[in-house]
């Protein structure tokens, strides 16, 4: 098994956990780096130090999100590393680092651009923030399509991956059930948006209230962005129509 380390960045949050991992994968004389995180001095000067004078190899970019990306050009360059994300690298190409191949999954649907890594011979992923070790991945929209959602899902499914490494949390070990756990919730609340529908359709912001009940305004802020990119896979369906913001089931509709 590849040994591979963790530095959490500073950037906890509802939305980051604890922070974002990023990982430090030993591949013989160099290491590879998958997502350098947001631009902060202390998780720099953090890596570096973990590093201690080792050489880096190539950086690894899952996606351009605020906090995965920034800190990417920043940390390589004194490393003389190359930097290595979307669209540069296509879904299939392998990346070497020192004696080690990871190969670059397209796996969109949290953002365009997603890619997972794929250490083959220990059937281990770097996951992004396509899977997480606790709670769910934002899928929301305009960004995030929730069918390339559940198309990633399946793909990393079919690697029958035994171990992943989540942008955000802890490895997740226990890796099958919970691809499917995330594959259930994300058609569960598909179900439950469905259902808002078909009690009367109504706007955005009525259904997001009619799903998620309360929140506080950030919050609620997220949820209608998710309940709109489940809108838009179940118009893309045929199983709501969008009559301007009014969002109604078409089995109601008329001729």
């Amino acid at each position: 098994m590849t040994a591979v380390t963790r530095v959490v960045a500073p950037n906890p949050g509802p939305y980051t956990g604890p922070g974002t991992n990023t990982w430090i994968v030993e591949a013989g004389p160099v290491v590879a780096v998958i997502d350098p995180g947001p631009d902060d001095d202390s998780h720099l000067a953090a890596l570096n130090q973990r590093l201690a004078g080792r050489t880096v190899g190539v950086v690894l970019v899952t996606h351009s999100h605020p906090d995965h990306l920034p800190l990417a050009e920043r940390f390589a360059a004194p490393h003389h590393a190359s930097v290595r994300r979307d669209p540069e690298l296509g879904d299939g190409d392998v990346v070497r680092a020192g004696n080690l191949n990871l190969t670059a999954l397209h796996t969109p649907g949290h953002s365009a651009d997603h890619l997972s890594f794929l250490i083959p011979d220990d059937r281990a992923v770097f996951t992004g923030d396509l899977i997480l070790g606790h709670g769910s991945s934002m899928v929301t929209y305009p960004e995030g399509d929730v069918a390339a959602y559940l198309r990633s899902l399946e793909r990393l499914a079919a690697l029958e991956p035994r171990i992943l490494f989540p942008g955000h949390w802890d490895p997740v070990t226990d890796a099958m059930s919970k691809i499917d756990e995330y594959r259930r919730h994300r058609l569960e609340r598909e179900a439950q948006v469905l259902a808002a529908v078909r009690m009367g359709g109504g706007t955005a912001d009525e259904l997001t209230r009619r799903v998620y009940g309360q929140l506080e305004q950030k919050l609620m802020a997220a949820a209608e962005m998710t309940l709109r990119a489940h809108l838009r896979k179940l118009v893309d369906d045929g199983l709501v129509r969008a009559e301007g913001e009014v969002y109604e089931p078409v089995g109601n509709l008329g001729p």
